[in-house]
């Protein structure tokens, strides 16, 4: 579609170590003004959390998004169980999404291994920036490229809203929670 076209190139570029040009909210606006209405559907559904059970979204790379997220989501279940001495048991079609994951499991490993969460929490950023990387393929002026885009764009305003003091503040919460109904 050559509306795609215009729209993806007067996006500004994503750089990792700026700030990001403009909000998801504007983006999506933006992009509104050039999608067909079955890819606006795509992109009002958008979410870097997957339903728990595959469904077609109707763009093959939220697709392949969808289903490497929740091999990360299952993999560090796992791994923080581990810690714990539990166990999770997973269903078989659980265990074959995992399995055909290796380096969503590998990301889980590696950020589980992380002792600051904070680090934990920003390895896990890297490696689904590079997933959303990974699959841009010949996606450039397409309507998977704005989805891409998108992407892009929720996984760098979710680090972006990341501080140590908000984590702190966080943490400080819970304990006082957890304290309070010990007590």
């Amino acid at each position: 579609m050559s509306g795609y076209y215009y729209l993806m190139a007067q996006l500004p570029v994503i750089n990792p170590a700026a700030p990001v040009a403009f909000s998801y909210a504007k983006f999506s606006e933006l992009a509104h003004r050039f999608l067909s209405s079955r890819d606006a559907r795509v992109l009002d559904a958008l979410s870097l959390e997957p339903a728990r059970h595959e469904a077609a979204t109707g763009s093959a790379v939220v697709d392949a998004w969808y289903r490497w997220e929740r091999a990360l989501r299952l993999s560090l279940a796992r791994f923080r169980a581990a810690k714990l001495g539990r166990n999770i048991p997973y269903t078989f079609e659980e265990e074959e999404l995992v399995s055909r994951a290796p380096d969503a499991r590998a990301a889980a490993h590696a950020a589980s291994s992380i002792e600051n969460p904070l680090e934990a929490e920003l390895a896990l950023d890297r490696a689904r920036l590079a997933r959303v990387e990974s699959l841009r393929g010949g996606h450039f002026f397409d309507s998977e490229a704005v989805f891409l885009y998108g992407l892009t764009l929720l996984l760098r305003e979710r680090r972006d809203r990341f501080s140590a003091e908000a984590g702190r503040a966080s943490y400080t919460t819970i304990y006082s929670q957890i304290l309070g109904e010990q007590a």
